[in-house]
């Protein structure tokens, strides 16, 4: 299994049991479609979700950091609200995860500060925010 992989699969992991611990979800399933790696659902019905996974990046010089590259395809093209709901970003050694709104998704790759993801409480807030402009309450 290539290195990329075994990331991607380790952050679909992480990013379905944190789903499964969020008030109000019933449950969650790992899918591993094109485009939607889990699914989970509430209430109010079911919820498509992508996960992009990351490692640290420690470059010489550099700030460490996060770089996620959201597009998808060989020319990493922008998704659509016909692609999935909600973006999980996982930060694998920390085991965290930042849910966004596929509307709130405005670049192709984005850098994110380590920092971000030391908040206990980011899984929980960041779900419902994502949650609330998906339902158009934002």
């Amino acid at each position: 299994m290539s290195g990329e992989t075994r990331v991607g699969l380790i952050g679909e992991h992480i990013a379905c049991a944190a789903i499964l611990m969020l008030p109000g979800v019933e449950g969650a399933t790992l899918a591993q479609q094109d485009k939607v790696d889990c699914v989970a659902w509430d209430e109010h019905g079911f919820i498509r979700i992508q996960v992009k996974s990351g490692k640290l990046r420690t470059e010489k010089g550099r700030t460490p950091t996060y770089h996620i590259n959201y597009g998808s395809g060989l020319k990493k093209t922008m998704p659509s609200r016909d692609d999935y709901d909600i973006l999980a970003t996982v930060a694998i050694e920390k085991r965290r995860v930042l849910f966004t709104a596929m509307q709130d998704i405005k670049v192709v790759s984005k850098r994110i500060s380590p920092k971000r993801f030391d908040d206990p409480d980011i899984e929980v807030q960041s779900w419902r925010r994502a949650l609330a402009v998906l339902r158009g309450e934002a």
